[in-house]
């Protein structure tokens, strides 16, 4: 692990080196320099108050400055003749000024800008691949803002996903807080997570990832809902969820961070920004520490007040997370019309919970204890060539190295449980360990003509994946029960898809865009023991399928500040690399896949009209999924328990989400935003589920677990001069969810009720420096029923208030 970090370190020095090397080389060049400047401030339309930061720019060329803290800026050796100078800042309208620029010559230019509040102007790029305005784009998309995060102090994807409309992120695991993301009432192999347009979101960080994957490099968050599968493939059903992470500033830039919180919660960054004197080279780097205590604060219970009453077991795991990363952009590297991009980013964390008292969760190998070690390495390739004044081709590559280091109490409790309490020599410990390396790459052109913007691309997907775990029979009819056997799985899976998509403009008014993807889809799992503990050989499993997927999406133009948009397509979900297999193989019995398994098929139709006025953006959107074969999570039946495995896959029937959600979002004052959102939802399995069948939950075992019928958000926003407060509140409704007891009798089907979490914060800019403090879930809600003999038994948080504050500084060189 160290000499890994001293690696990747060193290439930062070594790019930090070709950039200053770069610059060496443009000063000696002085002789080539036009000398003509452009000098000025940036104000506000409105309130004629100078704008810090803004960002100025000569259209069309790697030649641009940012407005310092006072909204003053200065640009030289700008291109002579005429160009276009674009002047932009986050929550107002980018504006663009044609000059004629001589050599030796200086301008003033004093540009105002007027407020978008509502951030009209955003460029989205997801629904797509190709770039609209956020008010322009055919499938509809929304925006998680870099500026929304900060306010909403999102330190990772998990914070930074919660309260937006149609999106749950919740907590499965009160035992290790594994968490994952639902959208429109459909789990996390549902939703193609991307980060910058690759599905690098692999299956083993489907597990912890949303809280380990930091917000320090992220521009902004794009979210397209709806049937994706036609530009996605696989794992696109309920839409895709796409991280764009941030460019380098053209002013050299450096901010650090310390942030501290109750529960021994405490976070350091530091990120760095800079570009050659050229412009064509510009790097980003940074790195983050963020720690976390256990938390105890609530125990089992059938009532709020017994539940809040701590058991000397962790709610919230110990963790101890480190993120670093850069990116190298360089403009017109080969030819005059290209641009290279490279990534590589890595974690490490150490999360530990269970019996808190003596520390003795610490001993990785006691009983009632969890340890997860995680080790992830991503390496990215981007490439954009222009091929004359329509045509663009697009490379990106992606390769991700993930590893896990698990150990938990289920062998040491099944080794106890087959050998009267005795327990196994300790030098015979070992823990799971799992090894995932997935590679993708994706190739693109793009062709303007007349009123058709046509899109083909194809695109690979290979991932690998081996694990190790120690296991004991259980079984008290097997000859072999309680032998100890180490089991190991290879795992692959190879996707490669190809796609096309024509954006027809029929008129100023009509736009309609038909597309459709080809997948083939290949996948299998071996399994073999270090002793023979069954009578029959580990089955292996395989599966091969093809997959056509159509999408039609049509946008109309009603008026120019009201917009309806429809889309439908048809999706599939190929049976491989579940987070729930990888969630539950640190430790227990592996999950088995039949390979009979079917993959899900899926259409989804979904329906919006959008309203943008100056000041208020409303918005109502209609969604229907209906799945065919959906797969889902049972107790193994008499041939896969035969075989040692506790639980398996099954297609178990046919399925359908729908529902309504309704936003609006106003700029009541100029300092003043707020927003408000509802959304009702219905999901339902077209027959009972059987393992319910003759209980007397029968006839609610069709609603979908962990589905809201209603849920719904508020924020407001106020920000008087150098100050920003903001509250967010959110409101789960009532929701079905299983608890499956260990007795049989006391299992049951638990109706919910509604909740309110809400989050404060407040930050005031002094300068260079930002000061700010907070707190989330400021009512100190909890969960109103526990049972820790079901550790998926959760609904609602299990801990209460957290609190916080932080010091920030912005260096701009």
């Amino acid at each position: 692990m160290k000499i890994k970090i001293l690696v990747f370190l060193f290439l930062q020095t070594v790019i930090f080196g070709l950039i200053a090397s770069n610059e060496h080389t443009e000063i000696i060049q002085s002789q080539e320099k036009t000398d003509a400047m452009l000098f000025g401030h940036v104000t506000s339309a409105e309130t004629g108050e100078h704008l810090p930061y803004a960002t100025i720019q000569i259209k069309g060329t790697t030649c641009g400055t940012h407005a310092d803290g006072s909204g003053h800026f200065k640009l030289s050796n700008i291109p002579t003749g005429k160009q276009i100078v674009e002047v932009k800042l986050f929550g107002y309208k980018t504006l663009e000024q044609e000059l004629f620029f001589e050599k030796g010559k200086a301008i003033k230019f004093y540009p105002e800008l007027e407020t978008d509040a509502l951030n009209l102007e955003q460029v989205v790029v997801t629904g797509t691949r190709t770039q609209h305005h956020i008010k322009n784009v055919p499938i509809r998309t929304e925006v998680i803002s870099k500026n929304s995060i900060k306010n909403k102090n999102a330190i990772n994807l998990f914070q930074a996903l919660e309260n937006i409309p149609g999106i749950r992120v919740e907590n499965q695991c009160q035992a290790c807080n594994f968490t994952m993301v639902r959208m429109q009432g459909l789990g996390a192999e549902h939703t193609q997570v991307l980060l910058n347009g690759q599905p690098m979101y692999s299956g083993l960080a489907g597990v912890y990832g949303l809280q380990q994957m930091t917000t320090l490099d992220v521009e902004r968050i794009e979210v397209v809902k709806g049937a994706g599968s036609a530009l996605y493939g696989s794992s696109a059903v309920a839409g895709a969820i796409n991280i764009i992470t941030s460019e380098p500033s053209f002013v050299p830039s450096t901010k650090a961070e310390v942030q501290i919180g109750n529960f021994n919660t405490n976070i350091m960054s530091i990120s760095s920004s800079m570009r050659n004197e050229k412009g064509n080279l510009g790097l980003n780097v940074y790195a983050q520490r963020k720690s976390e205590g256990v938390i105890d604060a609530t125990g089992e219970g059938l009532t709020h007040a017994e539940v809040k009453k701590k058991d000397g077991i962790s709610d919230r795991v110990a963790s101890k997370l480190n993120n670093l990363g850069f990116a190298l952009h360089a403009d017109k590297p080969f030819f005059k019309d290209d641009k290279l991009i490279l990534r590589g980013k890595m974690l490490s964390e150490n999360r530990a919970g269970g019996m808190i008292d003596n520390d003795y969760y610490k001993n990785p190998f006691t009983d009632g204890t969890e340890n997860i070690e995680t080790d992830r390495y991503e390496a990215e390739l981007s490439y954009e060539k222009r091929l004359g004044k329509n045509k663009e081709l697009n490379f990106s590559a992606a390769y991700v190295n993930h590893n896990r280091n698990a150990t938990n109490d289920s062998y040491l409790n099944d080794y106890m449980d087959t050998h009267g309490g005795d327990t196994p020599d300790l030098l015979t410990m070992r823990p799971y360990i799992a090894k995932e390396n997935s590679f993708n790459s994706a190739l693109t052109f793009t062709s303007k003509w007349g009123n058709h913007n046509f899109l083909a691309g194809v695109q690979a997907y290979l991932t690998d994946y081996n694990e190790t775990g120690l296991y004991v029979v259980v079984d008290e009819e097997s000859s072999y029960l309680g032998k100890s056997y180490k089991s190991t799985g290879e795992k692959f899976a190879r996707e490669f898809g190809a796609f096309m998509q024509d954006e027809w403009n029929i008129t100023d008014r009509l736009t309609v865009v038909p597309g459709i993807r080809f997948d083939y889809h290949k996948s299998g799992e071996k399994y073999n023991s270090s002793e023979k503990v069954f009578d029959k050989e580990f089955p292996a499993t395989d599966f091969e399928q093809n997959s056509f997927n159509p999408r039609l999406a049509i946008k109309y133009n009603v008026l120019p500040s009201l917009i309806l948009r429809a889309n439908v397509g048809t999706g599939f979900r190929a049976p491989y690399g579940f987070s729930e297999d990888l969630h539950l193989c640190s430790g227990s019995p592996r999950v088995w896949k039949s390979s009979d398994l079917e993959p899900e098929k899926s259409i989804s139709f979904n329906f919006s009209a959008d309203y943008y006025g100056k000041i208020i953006r409303a918005s109502a959107n209609v969604f229907r999924t209906n799945l065919k074969n959906k797969i889902d999570f049972a107790d193994a039946e008499a041939t896969a328990k035969s075989l040692g495995y506790d639980y398996e896959w099954k297609n178990i029937d046919d399925a359908f989400v729908q529902g309504a959600e309704l936003s609006i979002i106003a700029m009541l004052h100029r300092d003043f935003n707020a927003g408000i959102d509802f959304t009702i939802n219905q999901g339902e399995y077209k027959n009972p589920r059987a393992d319910w069948i003759g209980t007397e939950y029968e006839s609610v075992s069709k609603f979908i677990p962990r589905f809201a019928s209603t849920t719904g958000n508020f924020k407001m926003e106020y920000t008087p001069r150098t100050w920003t407060f903001t509250w967010i509140t959110g409101y789960q409704g009532r929701m079905y969810i299983d608890y499956i007891a260990e007795e049989e009798a006391g299992r049951k089907i638990k109706h919910t009720t509604p909740f309110l979490l809400s989050n404060v914060r407040a930050a005031k800019r002094l300068g260079a420096f930002q000061i700010y403090a907070g707190a989330n879930n400021i009512f100190n809600y909890t969960q109103d029923e526990r049972h820790l003999d079901d550790a998926a038994f959760i609904y609602a948080p299990v801990y209460g208030t957290t609190v916080y504050a932080g010091i920030s500084v912005d260096i701009n060189h």
